[in-house]
């Protein structure tokens, strides 16, 4: 009964620090680097590159941190922003050990109680002996006194004699990081402004246009992005999203260092597998490979349709991005980037915003590779200060939608067609007929010979529409091109040359009045087996 009576004052003589030191609100050890995400680059393709930065306390040059994220290999950076400084060890494990055996640690009392107080109010092991047993005891260090260590626990608190700590653990944070000042381990400085960058998985944008006719020439682009967050939180965060995706060699391999992180951890950096499937595996949206045809090739675009009539607003290119910055860096050019300057989106969370909005110039112009369907294009020219990226655009006009299709990638000063649908006001037809036969014209060998047939074709169009309109026509034909009304242009497919497969192409770029007929005709030879 002696003995209780006098543990009980002890006890709570000793915990008087701690509960004057959590009245206080210092409950956070200053050795802990707490880094905050202070800007992310997001890709279409899933990756995100974070940079976090935070400033933290030295003891002994060494700083310690709750995590190693989940980076992919040959992307994490751990440094100093301060001058004169150097991050020259990164370490990941369980945690610090300090032994108290006279090499890795003095064994006295003294350097027992100076680790100690470094390690308050964290969750630490300790090692101890008391009358000739080694004893383990873990919790939360909330006090150090002359002579005991006090840990918090679930089951109540614990004193350790500090005499008898052989051992001390540090739990819970993973990550250790060593400074050197000027080149020198032991003259590390008191404080360190550290940064991290890496790169992850598990945060993705996507984006989403939509086209609002304003008149006969201008319509109203407005570019939205969705950002999907499934890898961590992002607390009033720099987030940029890029437009193009870098080559990343080993994304798909994590770095050494955070390899042996719990699955938890690693499963939580990847979005869910519908969330890839519907996103990631749209190889379109999340590279921009499709581009734009820049050029008058067959199939593409024509050079004299993004030529807009004078005079008419196009918008102010300057305001294109609206309160979002576009950025352009050194050795970049091939990417664009928008961002958003304070963006708050926690892990789970998705956030739309709108990256721009313009007044752009748009024209008409209509295609056909007979025998197959005309079709309706709108011509959209980039005059904004910044390039479009690949993605889905639903237009409208007034309020009745005019379809949906894709945007592909156009750079600045560039154009791209969005297809509307099929022509129904321009009437048109293609026939060829036979008006030369060479007959035997080419001998193979002594019993198989080839006859030369010239055909003729015509392609007939007449305008229903209240406008003129410009038709863009490529006729395929089986065999070499030898003439064409109309300045068409004629090609040969260099990959067919074995004078029964020539293949070639008749192609066209005609304006067609309101009301107004033409008549384009063309010639192609081709050589066929004499009956």
């Amino acid at each position: 009964m002696r003995s209780r009576s006098l543990l009980i004052p002890l006890t709570l003589a000793l915990l008087v620090p701690a509960a004057a030191a959590r009245a206080d609100g210092d409950d956070e050890n200053p050795h802990v680097w707490r880094p905050r995400t202070k800007s992310v680059a997001v890709f279409k393709n899933g990756l995100g590159f974070f940079m976090r930065e935070g400033e933290v306390e030295l003891r002994d040059g060494w700083a310690a941190a709750d995590a190693v994220p989940p980076a992919t290999f040959g992307t994490l950076a751990i440094y100093s922003h301060d001058e004169g400084q150097e991050v020259d060890v990164v370490g990941s494990g369980p945690g610090e050990i300090v032994e108290f055996d006279g090499v890795d640690a003095a064994d006295d009392d003294a350097t027992r109680r100076r680790r100690l107080e470094g390690y308050q109010n964290l969750e630490v092991e300790l090692v101890y002996e008391r009358h000739d047993r080694e004893l383990r005891a873990s919790g939360e260090l909330v006090s150090v006194g002359p002579e005991f260590a006090i840990l918090e626990r679930s089951d109540g608190t614990h004193a350790v004699p500090i005499s008898g700590i052989t051992r001390l653990q540090l739990l819970g944070l993973p990550l250790r990081v060593h400074v050197a000042a000027d080149g020198k381990k032991d003259s590390a400085r008191k404080k360190a402004t550290l940064g991290m960058a890496y790169l992850r998985k598990g945060i993705t944008w996507i984006p989403e246009y939509s086209l609002k006719v304003i008149d006969d020439e201008h319509a109203e682009l407005v570019l939205r992005g969705t950002v999907v967050n499934e890898a961590e939180d992002i607390i009033h965060g720099r987030v940029s999203l890029v437009v193009g995706v870098p080559h990343f060699a080993h994304s798909s391999y994590l770095s050494p260092i955070a390899v042996g992180q719990t699955i938890r951890a690693i499963g939580s950096a990847v979005a869910p597998a519908a969330l890839r499937g519907q996103i990631m595996n749209r190889a379109a949206i999340a590279s921009n490979a499709f581009q734009a045809d820049q050029f008058a090739h067959g199939g593409g675009g024509d050079g004299g349709v993004v030529e807009q009539p004078a005079g008419g607003a196009s918008g102010d290119p300057s305001a294109a991005a609206g309160n979002v910055p576009v950025e352009s860096n050194a050795a970049g050019t091939d990417y664009t980037v928008y961002t958003i300057e304070d963006l708050t989106i926690r892990r789970g969370e998705k956030a739309i915003v709108t990256l721009f909005k313009a007044t752009i110039r748009y024209d008409h112009i209509y295609r056909w590779t007979p025998p197959g369907a005309l079709e309706h294009f709108l011509v959209l020219k980039n005059d904004t200060d910044t390039a479009w990226t690949t993605g889905p655009c639903v237009a409208i006009s007034g309020s009745h939608p005019l379809g949906e299709d894709l945007i592909r990638y156009t750079p600045k000063g560039g154009r791209c067609e969005y297809q509307v649908t099929t022509a129904v006001n321009v009437a048109h037809e293609a026939t060829e007929r036979e008006v030369d036969r060479k007959l035997k014209a080419h001998s193979i060998h002594r019993d198989l010979h080839l006859d030369l047939v010239t055909l003729e074709g015509e392609v007939r169009l007449k305008n229903f529409e209240k406008r003129p309109v410009r038709v863009v026509i490529t006729k395929q034909v089986a065999g070499r091109p030898t003439s064409a009304t109309d300045e068409g242009k004629t090609s040969i497919d260099p990959t067919q040359l074995q004078l029964t497969k020539r293949h070639g192409a008749v192609r066209w770029s005609i304006d067609v009045g309101p009301g107004e007929s033409k008549v384009l005709r063309y010639r192609y030879e081709r050589y066929v087996p004499s009956s």
